[in-house]
Formats: C-alpha cells, structure tokens, sequence
C-alpha cells in the first residue's frame, strides 16, 4: 500500500513538471531584417512580407538583407473527355538571397500541389487562397530556419 502512494505520488510530480510551448508562440528571433525586395507574384509576395515582420527584433546583432522572386504556376494535369479540365497543379516557387556580413546564400523552396476543378469558381479561389497560405506558412518557416543557422 505504501509503495502504491509512494508511485502515486512520484509520477504525479514527474508529470506536473512537464510543459508544452509552441516553438513560434513568441519571438525568440535573434536576427532583424535590414531591407527585403520583392519580385514575381504580388500575392505571395504580400503574404511573405506580412508574415515575416511577425518574426523581426529590431536590437539584435545578425543583420540580413533579404531578395525574394516567386512564381506561381497553375497549369491542366488532366482534362475529361470533353476538354474540361478535371485537376490543376499549382506550383509554388520562391528563390530567397540572403546576405548578410559575411556571406550570401541562395535558398530556393519550392512546393506544389493538386486541386480539383470546383464547379463553383467562388469556392475554388477560397480554398486555392487557403492552399496558397498554408504553402507560404511552409516557405517562411524554411526561410526562418536558414536565418537562424546563417
């Protein structure tokens, strides 16, 4: 019986003292981006701009300045038997030049997927704005990863 409070009472302290934080809940930057230009794609483009400020310290030491060109890509992959296209595939390309004090590196994502050809042109551009979101979530998350081993 003393052994099963003894147990009770261990796992119980060992349990209480575990902690769950997301990793991008809050701003542990070390890096502040001097000046980025954009080319290519205006949406994806504005997507980036907005989503990297989010991670930006103003009194850090590792300065970067940042090139982005992206494409966006949407072509037929497949048609029925009267013509109509059945699936799209999109591709999403950015191509990042990161320069810093010492180097400059080239960091090139690229991501694509299949979407179905809605009936409802309404709803496919909301869910191809969803997708086009997600993918720029994946980007920036690549792009944060590279800032912070430069």
């Amino acid at each position: 019986m003393i052994k099963k409070i003894i147990l009770i009472t261990f796992f119980s302290f060992l349990l209480s003292s575990c902690d769950y934080t997301p990793i991008y809940s809050s701003n542990n930057s070390d890096y502040f981006i001097e000046d980025i230009s954009f080319d290519g794609d205006i949406e994806i483009n504005n997507l980036i701009n907005k989503k990297i400020k989010k991670f930006q310290s103003t009194n850090s030491s590792k300065k970067f300045k940042i090139k982005a060109t992206s494409s966006y890509d949407k072509i037929s992959q497949s048609k029925d038997k009267t013509g109509k296209t059945t699936d799209f595939k999109i591709f999403i390309n950015v191509k990042f030049e990161i320069q810093n004090q010492k180097e400059t590196k080239t960091l090139l994502v690229a991501e694509d997927f299949v979407m179905k050809n809605f009936t409802n042109n309404f709803e496919e551009q909301k869910y191809e704005k969803i997708k086009k979101n997600n993918i720029t979530n994946l980007i920036i998350n690549k792009l944060l990863i590279q800032l912070s081993l430069m």
